[in-house]
């Protein structure tokens, strides 16, 4: 299947020795600087980026911050995208959904208005088996007359679709569906935006997680019936430094346990966290808040992920900054970017042999 995104692919797989992928002596000129500003740790796999202005690029730096990795677009991209051991699942433009192997071979692409494939996606994609999980952008008519708005108004909010390989459509989930629009004073305001979910991932279980940026909430949804399972976050949490804001990047860490990239807040705590918690019968318990140097403070968009046993790997999207920490917060790896990254995501060596 060919993809209308030219990929050159530069890969070196061979003669790799025990150090995985070797640098890449030719590299594009456009592509975004790495400055290492703290190396205390020589880890052993590669950091993802995703550089969406045009040209489009995909590329994977190691400890030293050399380019060992990268594919290149035609065009500009979309930056939605995450990875798997033997690929990926991006958004290559607005609407086209693709699974790239790293070898720069298409493994699949639907196109939007084909099949079941009728909503437009956003902010994120994810794999439920061989299905295509997405978030997706709901509009709502409605009569917003009491709130000083119009009376056939509409509402742009979230939603959940999960497409089959062949872009059929198995399953959709509506915000809407489950909460009442009218019941939040400041609608006409939130109207073009209600919610703002930026973050999804596939539990342990089977079901889904969503992060709304907007609530200061994750809401965990039952895969089959829609229904909401319970919901973390927002005014629940009385406590400020147990509370997070405009979260991002919602994934599980390797004990299973929820972990997201707390924003923070420019009006109550600009500084930005690393928050876990767990979930038991809508009980919930916080059990790791890593707390970054308040110059690396993102207001929005970034991410955390656990990648082995006491690493966390954070990405400081407003202030260019990819940083490795411990459970306790020390900076053992932080690097410059010359440009802003949405996410930024471990890639294990032996993925790459």
């Amino acid at each position: 299947m060919k993809n209308k995104i030219l990929f050159l692919f530069a890969i070196i797989f061979c003669g790799c020795g025990s150090r995985g992928l070797t640098p890449l002596k030719d590299i594009p000129l456009n592509l975004p600087k790495i400055e290492i500003l703290v190396n205390k740790e020589d880890f052993r796999g590669y950091i993802l980026l995703r550089k969406t202005d045009s040209p489009g690029m995909m590329f994977m730096v190691n400890s030293l911050g050399e380019v060992v990795w990268y594919q290149k677009s035609d065009t500009a991209l979309n930056r939605v995208f995450k990875p798997y051991p033997n690929s990926y699942v991006a958004l290559d433009s607005k609407s086209d959904l693709i699974e790239m192997s790293y070898e720069g071979d298409t493994l699949n692409h639907l196109k939007f208005g084909m099949a079941g494939y009728d909503r437009l996606l956003h902010h994120d994609l994810i794999k439920d088996g061989n299905d295509y999980v997405a978030l997706t952008h709901e509009i709502l008519p409605i009569n917003l007359m009491a709130f000083g708005g119009l009376d056939q108004d509409t509402i742009r909010h979230d939603g959940i679709v999960k497409l089959s390989s062949d872009g059929k459509k198995i399953w959709s989930w509506s915000l809407s569906d489950h909460l009442d629009p009218l019941m939040n004073p400041d609608i006409l305001k939130n109207k073009i935006d209600w919610g703002h979910a930026n973050a999804l991932e596939l539990d342990i279980d089977g079901n889904y997680l969503i992060s709304f940026r907007k609530f200061d909430e994750i809401w965990k949804i039952d895969s089959e019936t829609g229904s909401v399972i319970w919901k973390y976050g927002g005014i629940s949490i009385e406590n400020d430094s147990n509370r997070f804001y405009g979260q991002h990047s919602i994934n599980l860490d390797l004990s299973g346990d929820y972990l997201l990239f707390d924003n923070g807040d420019r009006r109550y705590r600009k500084t930005s966290r690393g928050f876990a918690f767990r979930a038991n019968n809508n009980s919930f318990l916080n059990t790791l808040i890593i707390e970054l140097p308040d110059s690396l403070f993102s207001w929005k968009q970034g991410s955390v992920y656990q990648f082995q046993e006491g690493r966390y790997l954070f990405n400081s999207t407003m202030r260019k900054k990819i940083i490795i920490t411990n459970k306790l917060g020390d900076i053992l790896w932080m690097a410059r970017t010359s440009e802003e990254f949405y996410r930024a995501y471990y890639i294990d060596e032996l993925t790459m042999h």
